[in-house]
């Protein structure tokens, strides 16, 4: 065990109507899981994750600022495989954890917040909370709309987005469709088409905002 009193985050989701998928189409999904897990490890070394049953996905992430992208890059990663796929996704920000080398296993009130608002997910498929009662009320309403707009996008949408969002560097338009092997024209459009620039502008506000927290 090792405690922490330095604030995480910890992103915890589920697919939706995962019974339903077939299972070549659950292998792709586990795979998708799998790859963004890793690029999350990529942004900090000690970022760790757990899949249960293999619907049910976990990350405990130490670069906190960069929670809110990882979660977004969960969701549109997931509904870019195709329209029978997306994912109910809560994640917290708190102080406090007893870290475990198995991550199932791990406590602290990021973990209870997470949970506790998957858990409270119904109608809505994105959540944030934490014990910075400034912060969460700052993004309340700010996630609820981008919740909207993720739900939203289509498939395609999201597999042009998705580099985007997972490049470490800004990607240009025509880099982004160089990689995706599309017209430059057509990035542009489905760029716009779904949300991306106030996304980004969201991501980046909640990046300042983590970035500026104070802990004792």
């Amino acid at each position: 065990m090792e405690p922490t009193y330095k604030p995480i985050a910890v992103i915890v989701g589920d697919v939706v109507d995962s019974t339903k998928l077939t299972s070549t189409q659950f292998e792709h999904l586990l795979e998708r899981i799998k790859s963004i897990q890793t690029w999350i490890s990529k942004g900090h070394s000690a970022n760790a994750h757990s899949i249960e049953r293999g619907d049910e996905f976990q990350s405990v992430v130490h670069d906190i600022e960069n929670a809110l992208r990882y979660t977004i890059v969960y969701r549109i990663g997931i509904k870019a495989l195709g329209k029978a796929f997306d994912s109910r996704i809560s994640f917290a920000i708190a102080a406090h954890a007893e870290l475990r080398e198995s991550v199932s296993e791990s406590m602290g009130t990021a973990f209870v917040l997470s949970g506790r608002g998957l858990n409270g997910l119904k109608h809505d498929r994105l959540l944030f909370s934490s014990d910075n009662v400034a912060l969460a009320e700052y993004f309340d309403l700010l996630v609820k709309y981008l919740d909207k707009q993720l739900t939203e996008l289509t498939a395609r949408q999201c597999e042009v987005m998705l580099p985007m969002l997972q490049a470490r560097e800004d990607l240009s338009i025509s880099e982004l469709a160089e990689k995706l092997d599309i017209a430059t024209a057509t990035a542009s459009k489905s760029l716009k088409a779904s949300g991306w620039p106030l996304i980004n502008e969201l991501n980046c506000r909640f990046v300042d905002k983590v970035a500026g927290l104070k802990y004792d």
